[in-house]
């Protein structure tokens, strides 16, 4: 851990016209003046005074596209219950929210520190930083009508129980199962004719299943953001020959299809120099687009609409995922595309 010296005998407005750093192996804090030349990536919290921009990278469970996603989330999330609370015809449908990889509701962080004392501003992002998907729907207004948290840890039900008992006036269900099994459950039991939800995937690589998504396409009263895992996929398909056993059979579960294998591998053959025979050889010819198009159209074909991706980058600018919002309902889905194409990255 590094600090800088002397910060908590420092008059704090002496502080801001330099550089704050902390470190740990999981997070880095900075403070910069607006004039530095230095780049940064992470959260500007809008908040600050003029002389002080905030930035917060988060390793352990992410960087920037972590507090990304969560921002589009929570943006979409509040404009779908003010439509439901306003909107005469909508108000006959009770609406929930679906959390398949809740986790606690919490982004796990080392504490900031005594020098943040000096910064209110700083606290407030770091507050703000800290909360997961499941604490900002909880926090929407107009709220949902019911709340149902997936997690197949138990000891992370537990504090997910312990962030929904600060909210004791909300209907929450905390279901401890493997979140595959689980929203098939859920499907099935969904009152299409009365009710309509909201379902967010965000599974932490290649482990949704197709099959999951298309029973939430055909219920026709689901919108679904989910976190296309393109890094993680992507590592499955090997360069010199295609995917096999498990990896083909993991392959085949996201996708739905085995068709993957002849829209992203071509064969080539040659000569064998050794035996003088013709050798028939496999090898990945498709980049990332093609990836993702070919996933894109596995879901047009599901839903009535899909939204533009949202691509969401390591600090290193590599692609890690997709964020991809589509509308299952043929009546409500030109304004949930409209909505989500309007939701723009803040930072």
């Amino acid at each position: 851990m590094q600090d800088s010296v002397g910060i908590g005998k420092r008059d704090p407005a002496a502080i801001h016209g330099s550089i704050i750093k902390r470190y740990s192996s999981f997070v880095r804090l900075e403070i910069a003046t607006p004039n530095s030349k230095r780049h940064y990536s992470g959260l500007a919290e809008s908040g600050l005074s003029e002389r002080i921009k905030v930035l917060t990278q988060q390793t352990m469970f992410g960087g920037p596209w972590t507090q990304q996603k969560l921002e589009v989330l929570s943006k979409y999330l509040s404009a779908y219950t003010k439509i439901f609370t306003k909107n005469p015809k909508a108000q006959f449908y009770t609406t929930s929210y679906v959390d398949a990889f809740a986790g606690t509701g919490v982004i796990r962080r080392p504490a900031l520190g005594g020098f943040a004392t000096f910064f209110p501003e700083l606290e407030k992002a770091e507050e703000k930083f800290r909360k997961g998907s499941v604490r900002r729907a909880l926090e929407v207004e107009p709220p949902f009508d019911k709340y149902v948290f997936i997690e197949k840890s138990a000891k992370k039900c537990k504090e997910l129980k312990a962030v929904a008992a600060e909210f004791p006036q909300k209907k929450v269900n905390v279901i401890n199962e493997d979140a595959n099994s689980a929203l098939l459950k859920w499907c099935s039991q969904l009152n299409t004719q009365r009710e309509r939800a909201v379902v967010f995937l965000d599974p932490f690589g290649a482990c949704v299943e197709w099959k999951v998504i298309s029973a939430l396409a055909k219920a026709r009263a689901v919108d679904l953001w989910i976190l296309f895992p393109y890094s993680a996929v992507n590592r499955m398909l090997m360069r010199n020959r295609k995917p096999q056993g498990a990896l083909a059979e993991r392959l085949t579960k996201v996708f739905g299809t085995a068709d993957w294998e002849k829209s992203f591998y071509s064969s080539r053959k040659f000569r064998s120099l050794l035996t003088e025979t013709h050798v028939e050889e496999d090898h990945k010819s498709v980049d990332h687009r093609e990836i993702i198009d070919f996933f894109m159209a596995r879901l047009r074909k599901e839903f009535e609409a899909v939204a533009d991706p949202k691509p969401l980058h390591n600090s290193r600018g590599s692609l890690l995922f997709m964020l991809i919002f589509a509308a299952g309902n043929a009546a409500s889905a030109k304004t949930g595309i409209k909505i989500a194409n309007s939701i723009k990255f803040d930072y």
